[in-house]
């Protein structure tokens, strides 16, 4: 439950709901199921784990305890893991007649692979500056 309280759920929100809208609009006139529904649904996840995992990576890559190596690597897998087990399960949902390991090996890994490298520089940024601001130290 931790990891739910410290996810940075405005700005993935904000991301996901706009591809979501943008790809409401792009299929318009179409009825949402099938591939639409599938598509729409997908794309506003990425968004939404792309720059929440970002945003997640920055603040779990600068907190407490564990390599600074390690943090951002492990960090970046929270997004990758959601991502993939969402697509995935919306797949199944919206394309139940698409094989299981088709969704999670095409369309799953594919999305989630997307969001994982992101976040994982950025948590070794966030690091690099925090390590840098902690060298120069405060100056009075």
């Amino acid at each position: 439950m931790d990891l739910i309280r410290r996810w940075p759920w405005l700005p993935s929100l904000i991301a996901g709901g706009v591809i979501l809208a943008l790809m409401l609009l792009l299929y318009a006139g179409q009825p949402f199921r099938g591939i639409v529904a599938a598509s729409a649904t997908n794309m506003a996840l990425v968004a939404f784990f792309l720059i929440g995992g970002i945003f997640f990576a920055i603040r779990e890559a600068t907190g407490q305890g564990g390599s600074a190596l390690v943090r951002p690597l492990v960090a970046g897998l929270v997004p990758f893991a959601g991502c993939l087990v969402l697509v995935v399960v919306l797949r199944q949902i919206f394309l139940s007649d698409e094989p299981f390991f088709e969704s999670l090996l095409q369309d799953g890994l594919g999305r989630a692979v997307i969001v994982y490298p992101p976040a994982v520089v950025a948590g070794y940024i966030a690091e690099a500056v925090k390590r840098a601001r902690h060298a120069v130290g405060p100056r009075r």
